[in-house]
């Protein structure tokens, strides 16, 4: 079974993560190799890489010599690059160091064909960041784990191959050779035939003192306990700050959103509108290619989602961030979900704090702002008012390219919102419209869930249902019918009734069938009755 890296190098604590770099270099099917001095980005800091078949992990060593705290900041000021700040000094960010090395590392692998696996970086620095916790969900979206406060330990002995498997000396000589061609390299590495040995060592790092490592407590209170997230970039709430608290949801970029998007039940104008977006995208790639000089054709990436709750538009912004990355767009595909509530602080001018906090989290991804009309009330005093200019404002910067914002919401008030700010129709010239899905779809859509977990309707549990969401479609109210989050609401009440069911008569053979017994209606928002004659 071959080794996954990165999933092992996010879960560590900050005192796991010593003894993980000493021993992963003596792991079969893991290669580490030495970067140090290749790139001007990283200069003489400790780099590694750590290659397995199918992923890589590359290590930076952040020995900061002032023994101050610091405050981390990853967005520059002025066109100036990414600083960190102590009281008496400032210095260039090492998490944007490291962050640019992945990306030169992901060229190198690109202009030599060499296939770009999965990367994550990992900082290990003895430096501690004052703002750790509130930096964690923009680190955790630029794919780089960071370990701090390392101040009292010494590093360990990295053990790094001089004997590659294929991958891995496919990438060491597509990076060497690309830094070569660059004049980056200041000493002579290893040449790829005389590549001879089983394993070298290197101790890195300052030692205070000639103690042992393995004579260091590690539940030191200098050490500071780890309270990162280290799973993948999943679905679920980021708290941006602890001093102003902002909440929103983050989805995961699709695998496959190509295959996701022919996937999805109807849509069919949805579909054919993305792909005629992205086709003039691949015409803009193409001509570019063949005519360098050639002006590009403007493809704006902002869009907005016309619909009712449940027709998809959750679904096709993970797609549509996904299709972005594939193209070459968007640098990530992630989404960040958020709403009216997201940006009404307490404060004149929390709006526009967290605008800048919410787009440096979505940045290389899409912002969804949901039930976006809401931002827009009769009110002439509501703070909501100034939420969208100052978007549009930011969207003028040409820095923020990298991100597509979708504005969602019911058809009439959002149509209302654009009548009544012609520069934000201007700057959201995609329009996509999803219809309420059909009493065929919404039984496509069952029986693709149900089939999730390997059950099927017996034929009177089928007939059954077909005819309880029958009823639920005639009488709902069009402008509360909940579509596909009806049917999840349904399914998820049956699942509840058939485990009871299958508990109560402990009959193996009916596991996976649902029955009649197990499907009940629940409660549907109905036409609102007409008063008067």
């Amino acid at each position: 079974m071959l080794l996954q890296l990165i999933p092992e190098f996010k879960k560590q604590s900050i005192n796991g993560i010593w003894k993980l770099l000493t021993e992963t270099g003596h792991r079969r099917h893991v290669d580490c190799i030495n970067f140090q001095d290749y790139s001007p980005i990283t200069a003489d800091m400790p780099v590694f890489a750590f290659v397995g078949q199918h992923d890589v992990v590359i290590v930076l060593i952040d020995w900061n010599q002032s023994k101050e705290d610091e405050l981390a900041e990853e967005q520059g000021f002025n066109n100036q690059l990414p600083t960190y700040y102590c009281s008496s000094s400032n210095r260039r960010s090492p998490v944007w160091r490291l962050s640019e090395f992945i990306c030169q590392y992901k060229q190198a692998l690109a202009d030599n064909h060499v296939h770009i696996p999965h990367i994550w970086g990992v900082l290990v620095s003895n430096s501690f960041f004052i703002n750790y916790n509130d930096m964690l969900p923009v680190w955790e979206l630029m794919g780089i784990t960071v370990y701090h406060g390392m101040k009292a330990m010494r590093m360990p002995k990295i053990y790094y191959s001089v004997r590659y498997h294929a991958v891995a000396l496919a990438q060491y000589k597509a990076f060497h050779l690309w830094c070569e061609d660059r004049g980056y390299l200041k000493r002579d590495p290893y040449a790829f035939e005389d590549i001879d040995a089983d394993y070298d060592e290197m101790e890195f790092g300052i030692d205070n003192d000639d103690e042992d490592i393995s004579d260091y407590d590690m539940n030191d209170e200098e050490i500071e306990p780890s309270n990162v997230n280290n799973d993948e970039i999943t679905e679920g709430s980021v708290l941006l700050s602890q001093n102003y608290k902002i909440s929103v949801d983050i989805l995961k970029p699709m695998a496959s959103p190509r295959e996701e998007l022919e996937k999805m039940v109807g849509c069919q104008n949805i579909k054919s509108q993305i792909n005629d977006l992205l086709k003039l995208t691949q015409y803009n790639n193409w001509m570019q290619f063949h005519y360098p000089q050639w002006k590009q054709h403007d493809v704006s990436l902002h869009s907005i989602f016309f619909g009712r709750p449940g027709t998809g538009k959750t679904t096709v912004s993970k797609i549509y961030g996904g299709l972005l990355k594939e193209a070459g767009v968007l640098s990530k595909g992630h989404v960040v979900v958020c709403n009216r509530a997201t940006f009404m602080g307490s404060n004149w001018g929390d709006e526009e704090k967290a605008i800048r906090q919410v787009l440096e989290l979505a940045k290389g991804g899409v912002l969804m702002i949901d039930e976006a009309y809401l931002l827009n009330s009769n009110h002439p005093n509501d703070p909501g008012k100034l939420v969208i200019p100052q978007f549009m404002d930011i969207l003028s910067n040409e820095g923020q390219r990298d991100v597509a914002i979708v504005l969602c919401g019911y058809k009439d008030p959002m149509l209302k919102l654009l009548d009544l700010n012609p520069g934000l129709a201007s700057r959201f010239p995609n329009r996509f419209e999803f219809e309420d899905f059909s009493i065929d779809e919404l039984m496509d859509i069952t029986f693709r869930r149900i089939g999730e977990y390997g059950y099927h309707f017996t034929r009177a549990g089928l007939q059954k249902y077909k005819s309880l969401l029958a009823e639920a479609y005639a009488v709902r109210n069009p402008q509360t019918w909940g579509n596909a989050r009806f049917v999840a609401n349904l399914l998820e009440h049956i699942y509840l009734l058939h485990a009871k069911r299958c508990i109560h008569q402990r009959r193996l053979s009916t596991a996976f069938s649902i029955t009649p017994s197990d499907i009940q209606a629940i409660d549907v928002p109905h036409k609102k009755p007409k008063i008067g004659f």
